[in-house]
């Protein structure tokens, strides 16, 4: 939660800034009438404090106690931007102006702001029924509070809804805050994103939000949310830029550990720095959705490629732990494929040629699995059919295999037309 006296805040203190006058006001003397008015033209917020104390003393009976209270709340929530000291202090006056007007927008959005800062992670039962019944009660009042016809003079249409929203989005992350100490995680959820469905300029909301989706599981949404609490500097709340580098580690090893690999991470760091949420078409598969997928694939194309399943059959016998025997004893100076389980050549694709030496790709066409060697250069004709990328059909006799990278050499093989 952003702390600090902005332009934003100064705004929403002038929209709830208390009314009344003399010429309204019913006061029990001049004397009282003279003390309101130093104080409400006390700039100051400390030595206004002091005067309302000195008020509330001098006549504890006012009949303007609301109007006093009103300027407790206005003075005691800019004090609370810096002094943790005021904070409950101000939910005490907030819930003396609510017992006199239970809708009081300003006093039901206070309660909504430092409820949740005062009871952190362990709040009293009374204090999480207070900030529910003000977040709630000020999503209610907000369309009332904030009509039209209460827009001060000087604030223009677009500020007035962003002080709306502002407020509108501190509720909601008060109702998610309680659904969190209540370990109501889809409820949570729900309320971190209409937070951020009416202000998404909320790196630290996003950050929360992020977290409350990561406990769910839902891992592709929760990464796009750290993204965006990585690199959210403002105008809204946001992570301090040491967090925000905490969050950026984290987004990073985190993404791995779910995809496989770092691909792609750049692409939901380049979304999330100008949204909200992910897009429409927003997908990030599983290194085991990957695995899976890879694994089906494999299946499909050794069901109906007899050669290629022949070649990874051998290809697993030689890379295990036994492959150095399984070569002296099945492999090494025989025909392969030779007609083994009716397949007569291997396919592959070509990579590199030379006179004498011949490189293909056979699981893979861009990462070479076998080396055909020759004791005399190959002739013209056959070096003018062998060009990379083509499409070549082999079979001879294995002289030598490397475990890493997998390379399995024939010496002067076929080469069929």
């Amino acid at each position: 939660m952003c702390l600090k006296l902005t332009y934003l805040f100064l705004l929403l203190t002038l929209v709830f800034s208390p009314a009344g006058s003399a010429q309204t006001s019913n006061w029990k003397d001049r004397q009282e009438y003279d003390l309101f008015l130093k104080m409400s033209q006390t700039a100051d917020p400390k030595a206004r404090l002091a005067l309302l104390s000195s008020w509330q003393e001098k006549y504890p009976q006012s009949d303007v106690a609301a109007l006093r209270l009103e300027y407790y709340v206005a003075t005691l929530a800019m004090l609370a931007q810096t002094d943790a000291n005021q904070r409950q202090p101000l939910l005490n006056k907030c819930e003396e102006l609510l017992k006199l007007h239970p809708k009081n927008a300003n006093a039901l959005y206070q309660v909504a702001l430092w409820g949740p800062v005062v009871g952190g992670a362990s709040p009293s039962a009374d204090l999480l029924s207070k900030v529910d019944a003000a977040a709630k009660g000020f999503l209610n009042e907000a369309d009332a509070a904030f009509a039209p016809a209460k827009k001060p003079a000087g604030i223009s249409d677009q500020e007035f809804a962003k002080a709306k929203n502002f407020r509108l989005s501190v509720a909601h992350n008060a109702l998610a805050w309680e659904a969190t100490v209540k370990k109501d995680l889809p409820a949570a959820e729900a309320e971190y994103k209409a937070s951020l469905t009416v202000n998404p300029d909320q790196g630290a909301t996003a950050a929360q939000y992020a977290r409350v989706l990561y406990e769910e599981k839902k891992y592709p949404e929760a990464l796009f949310e750290f993204a965006r609490a990585a690199q959210y500097a403002g105008p809204g709340p946001a992570l301090a830029p040491a967090s925000r580098s905490q969050v950026m580690d984290f987004f990073q090893k985190a993404y791995k550990d779910f995809h496989g690999s770092a691909e792609g991470s750049n692409q939901v760091l380049a979304e999330a720095k100008s949204d909200a949420f992910p897009p429409a078409n927003f997908s990030m598969e599983s290194a085991a959705d990957i695995a899976e997928k890879a694994a089906k694939a494999l299946k499909d194309r050794m069901a109906s490629d007899p050669a290629f399943a022949l070649w990874y059959t051998i290809r697993e016998n030689l890379t295990g732990d036994q492959g150095d025997a399984f070569f002296d004893k099945s492999v090494k100076g025989a025909l392969v494929p030779g007609g083994a389980q009716g397949v007569r050549a291997f396919s592959g694709t070509v990579i590199s040629v030379e006179t004498h030496k011949v490189i293909i790709g056979v699981e893979d066409p861009s990462q070479p699995d076998a080396a055909l060697e020759y004791s005399r250069p190959l002739p013209s004709a056959t070096l003018d059919k062998l060009k990379p990328g083509e499409k070549v059909e082999f079979e001879g006799v294995v002289s030598t295999y490397t475990k890493g990278p997998y390379m399995l050499t024939f010496k002067d093989p076929k080469i069929l037309d």
